[in-house]
């Protein structure tokens, strides 16, 4: 199968880029040629002057329509998948695409499509969907929600909302999230895609190697960025009212909170950001993993890695934490330091389970190797094609 690829970087690295190389290697791997057009942002430098010209560019972009059409006159894909489109990019590349009749996939790594944020979140408001269902979400706007920038809010709310009313989104064969959850908010938003439209297909993580329950120690671990809606505060506060010890692996603005909690409380040990390596040798050697998110979340890498090495979990019962773990953790309500503490002390004086740790592996086995996911694409991309093409890739 011919794959091209499209993929507008931002101007610092994230989760999206990684997530996009990975599929293009994971493709190729699989036996399938494939090829990309990479568009970046270097050109949108935050000023007055520049917001104001890049919102008119990051409608439209006629330049960025002709290198997609020139990639496919001579790449010639059975099918293209998008990753990102902000800002070069622009739905432009959507439209030339399908003047060229050719199926389009597209990845929603987020909620960017009907929130300023991309995350259902805002300060002081965490969940919060106020602008999900609303063509033009004014909320966005009020609050700042990109970037705490009125100005830059505008810009992307007038992208969304216009794009919504030309109804390009509805043109794309298929887009892929990351959770059940996922799905049901898009097919709940002002987007009003087709049930048929919206499918799940997750990201895939390395097989890290099964840890054996015998072989760890009495710690439990977080990893992840330091901010508030990581429930960092819940994590402090649990861990502070008891003896059992706490690792954490990270970085982030309430840096400084956990500087003073392993100062008032020895049992708690801040490691700061680690090489992969290192996080990867935590996570073997922890009692369990904890989870303590009061935001919904995507898909935390973090979770497949605790699956791939059969490490136990606690999360927060949210509804998206819940679609991932489900009964493959130990729950608590989101935001119960108290009720997180009796879990913690409930799972520290528990039995490490064999079956139970092999039971997590099995899952990442099952759902999350790069070959399980490769099958997945695979199928997603043979249900736009054309049938006769289809027929040609069955396996």
């Amino acid at each position: 199968m011919r794959i091209l690829f499209i993929h507008n970087y931002y101007q610092q690295r994230g989760g999206e880029d990684i997530i996009f190389e990975q599929e293009v290697a994971m493709l190729r791997e699989a036996g399938s040629i494939v090829e990309t057009v990479e568009f970046t942002n270097d050109g949108f430098d935050g000023s007055l002057l520049g917001t104001v010209t890049g919102a008119a560019l990051s409608l439209y972009s006629s330049q960025s329509a002709r290198r997609v059409e020139q990639a496919i006159d001579r790449f010639k894909p059975d099918v293209v998948h998008i990753h990102n489109l902000f800002y070069t990019a622009t739905p432009s590349v959507i439209q030339a695409v399908k003047r060229r009749n050719i199926p389009v996939v597209m990845t929603l790594h987020n909620y960017r499509l009907v929130c300023a944020s991309g995350m259902l979140m805002r300060e002081g408001e965490v969940p919060c969907e106020r602008c999900l269902t609303k063509t033009i979400p004014l909320d966005g706007i009020r609050f700042g929600c990109f970037r705490d920038s009125r100005l830059q809010s505008t810009q992307l709310t007038a992208i969304t909302s216009l794009h919504k009313l030309t109804g390009v989104w509805r043109v794309v064969d298929r887009f892929i999230v990351l959770t059940e959850f996922a799905r049901a908010k898009m097919l709940q938003s002002s987007l009003q895609l087709r049930p048929d439209q919206v499918v799940v297909k997750p990201n895939a993580v390395p097989d890290l190697g099964y840890a054996d329950p015998a072989q760890r120690e009495d710690y439990f671990l977080y990893i992840g960025r330091l901010s508030p809606e990581k429930g960092i505060q819940t994590l402090l506060a649990a861990f502070g009212a008891t003896s059992q010890r706490l690792k954490i692996l990270g970085d982030g603005p309430l840096k400084a909170d956990v500087e003073k909690a392993v100062q008032q409380h020895p049992a708690i040990q801040f490691l700061g950001h680690q090489p992969r390596a290192a996080v990867v040798e935590q996570l073997k050697k922890c009692r369990a993993l904890v989870v303590p998110s009061i935001w919904y979340e995507g898909l935390p890498t973090v979770i497949l890695e605790a699956f791939a090495t059969g490490t136990p979990i606690i999360y927060a019962d949210q509804a998206n934490l819940r679609s991932i773990v489900g009964n493959y953790g130990t729950s608590f309500a989101p935001g119960d330091a108290t009720r997180l503490g009796h879990v913690i002390n409930d799972v520290s004086s528990a039995k490490l389970s064999e079956n139970a740790s092999q039971a997590i592996r099995r899952l990442y086995e099952t759902q999350y190797t790069s070959t399980e996911i490769a099958h997945k694409q695979l199928l997603i991309y043979r249900e736009v094609i054309p049938a006769k093409m289809a027929n040609e890739y069955a396996v």
